[in-house]
């Protein structure tokens, strides 16, 4: 995930490999656009400079849409999915984060991206495509869309081997992944894995993939692969089938587990512990209906504030409420009981023993969660609810993710920080000049929303910055500022200086600990020996 566990995995290796640990690494290739993928890469840059780095079709522009425009908020939540506050192992820590023990984290450590100096082509151009890396032959196979948007597999048809990224992993994987991320199409993941067995299944002797141990002979790496293929095709087909006879979004996650066949129900490397049944179903009706199941009540909720103080008059008040939670509490009701505590919590929030018994009702839920994701979201949710935010939040977008970023991509990261009712009536226009990319582009602020387009030629517009694309990837690298750019004549600004100041008045920085669950003010933790 980031250059310092690389460094340390890389000396490991290296010290360790039979034979090969004097040897250079001479090639990177990154299977598909997520940061566990590529978080580590500068290290082995740093290590080997003539590394030549490959990617599949797609990858910079799918990287820097996953980890930037909501990259402060997938960090958060990862936070919660991973356990990053948890501690070490414990009744309260982190047992497990399903693809590794947990979140490697310190003070210095980035989660870094080495640009790739070739890339593949698309699947829509070439779904299999040969290449020689170093002497050894490669067949790639694109699998964009499935477990990333950005993806490949390869055979190494000289050794029998199948390198298949995180496509294949022994528990099921996630349809959607709880930190947030763009929906993933199990029906195509399921038939790219057919694609896999159709293509290279009566040769492969050795299976190897992220995250997972590998597999030795063709009968059982084929057993495997079509019950994963299988898999993900169920929580596609039963999740549609459902839907189609009328079940809603909440039902179906609710209720999935009772349509597994015995076949995927007994076979462990099939069943939930990254990805679960019920949430990848929800993911699967998401993709195709939305989140409205079309009940009337659903379509203009209040907010989650307002709709919690009606329901704890509902309740009969805050200890009303609570009594009658901590009677479902009892009898073992958690998942009911936990609702109402949310509300009675977030309505009440000095009602200390309604705050101490959701923490409890959390972990309790946690405790019987076999998702390692579900169980950390309960925990670190009982944590922050007991005691506020810990240290030991993810960092959020990277130094070296914002250098990748083409200059549209930047401009609409911009735009994303824009409060628009502070925008509103503050309009102007700028024309940016990139003279090292010879691109050009018109930039609008207009009725609270901040507009870029790349034009052919330079507008004229209330102001025009000059500024070379390597210049921009030093600020985002905090090496300069756009200040002393212009002091020292590398980039320069004409006509109204001020537009650059109205952005900056109107934009926002990102709290990356924001609230989650209603944390307590100061004084009012509870049960804060649990973590000592």
């Amino acid at each position: 995930m980031h250059d310092k566990a690389m460094e340390a995995s890389l000396e490991f290796f290296l010290s360790n490999v039979p034979e090969g640990g004097d040897e250079p690494v001479v090639a990177m290739i990154y299977s598909h656009s997520h940061a566990d993928h590529f978080g580590g890469s500068r290290a082995v840059l740093d290590r080997f400079p003539d590394v030549v780095t490959y990617a599949p079709h797609g990858f910079v522009k799918e990287t820097v849409d996953e980890n930037v425009l909501a990259g402060n908020a997938m960090s958060r939540r990862a936070a919660y999915q991973y356990g990053a506050t948890l501690g070490p192992a414990s009744t309260t820590g982190v047992v497990d984060a399903a693809l590794a023990n947990g979140w490697s984290q310190g003070p210095d450590y980035e989660i870094t991206l080495v640009m790739p100096d070739k890339t593949f082509p698309s699947g829509d151009e070439e779904k299999f495509h040969e290449r020689e890396i170093d002497g050894v032959k490669f067949v790639f196979m694109d699998t964009a869309g499935t477990e990333a948007p950005s993806g490949n597999v390869a055979y190494l048809p000289e050794q029998n081997v199948i390198w298949t990224g995180e496509m294949l992993y022994q528990g099921m994987h996630n349809v959607y992944t709880l930190r947030g991320a763009k929906v993933r199409d199990s029906l195509k993941w399921s038939k790219d894995i057919n694609e896999m067995i159709h293509a290279w299944g009566d040769e492969i002797e050795i299976l190897m993939g992220s995250h997972s141990a590998p597999i030795w002979g063709n009968e059982d790496i084929n057993e495997y692969m079509k019950a994963q293929r299988d898999n993900y095709g169920f929580v596609h087909n039963q999740t549609l089938r459902l839907a189609n006879n009328g079940m809603v979004l909440q039902d179906i996650g609710a209720t999935i587990n009772d349509e597994l066949p015995t076949s995927l129900q007994q076979l462990w490397h099939t069943n939930g512990y990254h990805g679960t049944y019920s949430h990848n179903a929800r993911a699967v009706y998401n993709m195709y209906l939305g989140y409205f199941d079309m009940n009337p009540a659903n379509l203009d909720r209040m907010s989650v504030a307002q709709e919690a103080e009606r329901f704890v008059t509902a309740y009969g008040g805050c200890d009303a409420g609570f009594d009658t939670a901590k009677s479902f509490f009892d009898k073992g009701e958690y998942r009911f009981s936990g609702v109402m505590l949310d509300h009675i919590v977030r309505a009440c929030d000095s009602h200390t023993d309604a705050r101490k018994l959701l923490a409890d009702n959390w972990e309790q839920q946690g405790y019987q969660a076999e998702g390692a994701g579900w169980r950390n979201v309960f925990l670190s949710g009982a944590q922050e609810l007991r005691i506020g935010t810990q240290p030991g939040n993810p960092k959020a977008t990277s130094a070296d993710v914002l250098s990748a970023m083409t200059v549209e991509n930047l401009l609409d990261f911009m735009a994303v920080k824009v409060i628009a009712t502070e925008a509103d009536g503050r309009d102007f226009t700028l024309s940016i000049n990139v003279p090292d990319l010879k691109e050009t582009y018109f930039v609008e602020l207009s009725n609270g929303n901040l507009n870029n387009i790349q034009t052919n030629d330079l507008r004229k517009a209330d102001a025009t910055l000059h500024i070379n694309k390597s210049d921009i990837n030093r600020i985002l690298m905090k090496e300069t500022s756009l200040q002393a750019l212009f002091e020292s004549g590398q980039a320069g600004i004409s006509g109204d200086k001020s537009v650059l100041q109205t952005l900056s008045e109107v934009s926002t920085e990102f709290d990356e600990a924001f609230e989650i669950v209603p944390r307590p003010t100061q004084g009012q933790e509870v049960d804060s020996q649990i973590y000592r």
